[in-house]
């Protein structure tokens, strides 16, 4: 009888773990199912468990992180470890919907982070779960935003003032050609006369980049090649790449389907990329990669397929402070820039459903990316 009793016994254990077990399985997939961050803590705030998407954003697996503080998992200055000690010694939820964190391979992240307390049936505390939301690409979108609309309304300034200042110009500049025509006009006053002309030249390309910069004409869109847009871009900056004893290296995947652009203005952007490219290495030379490839979910493109164009150069890379303001208008750091280059670059790209980024960390080169959506069937077929 006790013997069977045992037995008896023996399956519900065994029964009660395989419920378990199951319990827990569960719970696993749950938590790996989810795109938040779920990092769960114990009373001294040491790493108990952490789902996938956790692993995804520190880097590190769950055997790395597991018994670690949280302190040292995230140290300063994000102020997780001061949100997990303000949960715990408070007994309620916070909450920090802006935390800066800096990964272990460089990525700087915009989080909003919610630390919730767990409690056993007894009110005892059993740990902390943190749950983590990346609002990079929310915050990306939102400076997106803005900037379109200080472009827009700079827009509309720029263009007044190019068209108020081109009379002009054009009038200073035949006056001092009528100068250099008079039979009496001194020779050794055409230097001056000369001056005035180059001078008034470089303004006038100044307010062609206003009117550029400025224009609102709706691109005229058809399917085009990829890969032919940006090598006839290289060729056509071919003598100022050389000046620049630049090293080109191309890298076209001949595999990009064709993307919706208008063909004229698409390369005007690359001129300008693959410009600054060449200037970022005046000093000494360098090398510069042109590469194109297929991205078959783009989230730049709305979660579109897209083609992608990276120009990559070994020059000394952009400071921090600097890489925020390079699509600002008229912020130029070359001698002679308009500051201009970029933006219009930004305009071309977004009118086109598409996006520009520049990556670039100081004295590890820069590289600038462009977006853009794939043409549909009947631009394939009119292309």
């Amino acid at each position: 009888m006790l013997l069977q009793r045992i037995g008896i016994l023996e399956q519900e254990a065994a029964r009660l773990a395989a419920e378990l077990q199951g319990v827990r399985a569960y719970y696993d997939d749950l938590l790996s199912s989810l795109h938040d961050a779920v990092i769960i803590l114990d009373p001294q705030a040491r790493v108990v468990s952490v789902n996938l998407a956790a692993e995804e954003l520190t880097g590190c697996s769950r055997s790395q992180v597991a018994g670690r503080p949280i302190r040292d998992l995230f140290p300063a200055p994000a102020p997780l470890a001061s949100l997990v000690g303000k949960t715990l010694e408070a007994g309620r939820s916070h909450a920090d919907f802006d935390v800066a964190l800096v990964c272990a391979d460089g990525r700087r992240l915009t989080l909003s982070a919610s630390a919730s307390l767990v409690s056993d049936a007894e009110g005892r505390t059993r740990g902390v779960v943190l749950v983590l939301r990346d609002l990079s690409r929310v915050r990306e979108l939102e400076e997106q935003l803005r900037r379109s609309d200080r472009l827009a309304a700079l827009g509309v300034l720029a263009a007044g003032v190019a068209h108020e200042v081109r009379n002009p110009l054009v009038g200073v500049r035949a006056a001092a050609q009528l100068l250099e025509r008079e039979p009496a006009f001194p020779p050794v006053l055409r230097e001056f006369t000369g001056v005035i002309i180059r001078e008034v030249d470089r303004l006038n390309r100044l307010v062609d980049d206003l009117l550029t910069f400025a224009g609102r004409r709706p691109p005229c869109i058809a399917a085009c090649n990829l890969n032919r847009l940006v090598d006839e871009a290289l060729r056509l900056e071919e003598p100022r790449v050389q000046a620049a004893r630049v090293a080109v290296t191309r890298q076209y995947d001949p595999a990009v389907p064709s993307v919706a652009g208008d063909a004229e203005r698409l390369l005007q952007v690359f001129l300008n990329l693959i410009r600054n490219g060449a200037e970022a290495m005046l000093a000494g030379g360098g090398e510069l990669t042109v590469r194109t490839r297929f991205e078959r979910l783009s989230t730049q493109c709305g979660g579109r397929p897209a083609g992608v164009v990276e120009i990559v150069d070994s020059g000394p890379g952009v400071p921090a402070d600097v890489r925020g303001r390079l699509f600002t208008p008229f912020f130029t750091t070359k001698d002679g820039g308009t500051g201009l280059g970029l933006p219009i670059s930004l305009r071309i790209v977004e009118e086109h459903g598409g996006a520009l980024e520049v990556q670039s960390q100081a004295g590890q080169g820069t590289t600038l990316r462009v977006w853009l959506p794939l043409a549909d069937e009947t631009e394939e077929a009119r292309g």
